[in-house]
């Protein structure tokens, strides 16, 4: 038998976000060899759609596919989001920040040093977070200026389905081949391998590579090829979120809002037509009808409820193979981590890119699966890490605060801390997404510190030291200068809405 050259087929089950991010990008890559990209998902089943805020890295994949910023503003609803403002989490009245930028370096050396040497010697230099020039805008409820929009340093806030309705059509235009239907028997190679799936009405699709993006079902790389969940719900405890929209708020915050509440926190997020708001909570701490209820007391209730509260299950954790056979799942397919630092939408654009250097071409190499799969699980790694950092410093004291502090802290983190407490310093090779900047952010916010500034920073006259905080807060003052509110930019984008 003449062996094939190349994939013939990829065939996406699923759509949302996650299944159309794929089509989009991958449809990009392969109709250059005559591969056929095709989607099937479900008239019936419908997506979570929830997530309304992102990172970054959606800045850098819009230009990636080079798609027109304002257009998808317009078409999502969307926002500009420059950090998120964390509220109570110390306690109440105790607030702090984690902006999208960075505040500078003095000498090579990364400013916080600098500031934590003045911080101990002389307590005069504010907040960590106040040099960062992203902080300052977010204050004034300014837009992101034209270098910070250079320099992508800022996210959006946007309607989930809207983005995935964009993307659906963006790719149905450039030749990816949409269907509907429900999955039913799904044949096996004699290897083992997916071969072809039928979707009702006499259809049954053959492909090369099979993506999974059926949600929470896992369709393909559970039910059918049996990969394993790795359950992390002992490291996070929040396993429910109740969602209910509100109409849009007058004035529309250049930022997300994490509000710490008795069994978890809740989310307030700007769209231009309605106001995002939910509860992560944990249900051994809190029954579901009572954080509604909770949900509704703290919501501003002189405005009209847009919808209903909506209640869902969240499943924390992740897949064991992310890739198993020449099946590779994406979205909540592959893993779930609670939204506090909106990185749902970067783990799906995360898993198609890698998924796009790691394409087999006419048969699934053991390396190229091997390394999709450790780079997703580092990924995965480093995102609950980072959100357990969050509950590990804060210093609540309900129950639920008490008990997340408490959980089990995975080794990796706890060697993080343990170096970080010394001096300050971070094992960076561990570091794929969160820039050092964001844990100092978080740590400087809670009042963690370490015992001393790194050496370079320690032995320098606090005057010069002093010097080099007054020069950047005259760069972010200056940076801050003349920036247009955020109101307004959010009229220019999408006219006054009514």
């Amino acid at each position: 038998m003449e062996r094939v050259s190349h994939m013939k087929r990829i065939l996406i089950v699923g759509g949302g976000t996650a299944g159309w991010i794929a089509a989009l990008y991958l449809n990009r890559i392969v109709r250059r060899i005559g591969c056929e990209v095709v989607l099937v998902e479900s008239a019936e089943i419908g997506t979570i759609g929830v997530g309304e805020a992102t990172i970054p890295t959606l800045v850098h994949l819009v230009r990636i596919l080079g798609l027109n910023e304002q257009e998808l503003m317009r078409r999502c609803s969307a926002t500009y989001k420059l950090g998120i403002h964390f509220e109570g989490w110390m306690g109440d009245g105790q607030d702090y920040w984690h902006p999208f930028g960075g505040s500078g370096m003095a000498g090579g050396i990364d400013l916080y040093h600098f500031w934590l040497k003045r911080k101990k010697d002389r307590d005069d230099c504010g907040h960590y977070s106040d040099y960062a020039v992203q902080t300052s805008l977010a204050e004034r409820l300014c837009g992101p200026t034209e270098d910070v929009l250079r320099n992508g340093g800022y996210a959006y806030h946007l309607d989930a389905n809207a983005f995935a309705q964009y993307l659906k059509e963006l790719s149905i235009a450039e030749g990816v081949r949409h269907l509907f239907g429900t999955v039913g028997e799904v044949t096996l190679s004699e290897t083992g391998d997916l071969k072809a799936i039928d979707i009702g009405g006499d259809r049954r699709i053959e492909a090369d590579l099979f993506i999974d993006a059926t949600g929470f079902s896992g369709l393909l790389i559970e039910k059918v090829l049996g990969d394993p969940w790795i359950d992390w719900s002992n490291h996070l405890l929040c396993d429910r979120a109740v969602a209910m929209p509100l109409p849009p708020d007058e004035a529309k915050v250049p930022y997300t809002r994490s509000i710490a509440s008795p069994a978890g926190w809740i989310w307030r997020i700007p769209l231009n037509s309605r106001t995002g708001t939910g509860y992560v909570y944990s249900s051994a701490h809190i029954q579901d009808d009572a954080a509604a209820e909770h949900l509704i007391s703290v919501s501003d209730l002189s405005k009209r409820r847009a919808a209903d509260p909506r209640f869902i299950k969240m499943r924390i954790g992740r897949r064991t193979e992310f890739w198993k056979r020449n099946c590779v799942s994406i979205g909540l397919a592959s893993g779930f981590l609670e939204p506090l630092e909106s990185t749902g939408i970067h783990i799906i654009q995360k898993a198609v890119l890698l998924l796009a250097d790691h394409l087999p071409k006419s048969r699934i190499d053991p390396p190229l699966r091997a390394s999709f799969n450790e780079a997703m699980g580092r990924l995965y790694r480093e995102i609950r890490d980072f959100i357990i950092l969050h509950y590990v410093v804060s210093k609540r004291d309900e129950p639920f605060w008490r008990d997340a502090r408490s959980v089990p802290l995975p080794e990796p983190l706890a060697a993080f801390l343990s170096l970080y407490d010394v001096c300050g310093l971070m094992n960076t090779k561990s570091l794929d997404l969160f820039p050092e900047a964001s844990y100092h952010y978080i740590l400087a916010g809670s009042g963690r510190f370490p015992e001393r500034p790194i050496a370079p920073a320690d032995v320098i006259n606090i005057a010069a030291v002093g010097e080099a905080l007054a020069q950047r807060r005259a760069q972010v003052s200056q940076g801050a200068s003349g920036a247009r509110k955020h109101d307004s930019m959010m009229t220019q984008v999408h006219g006054q809405f009514i």
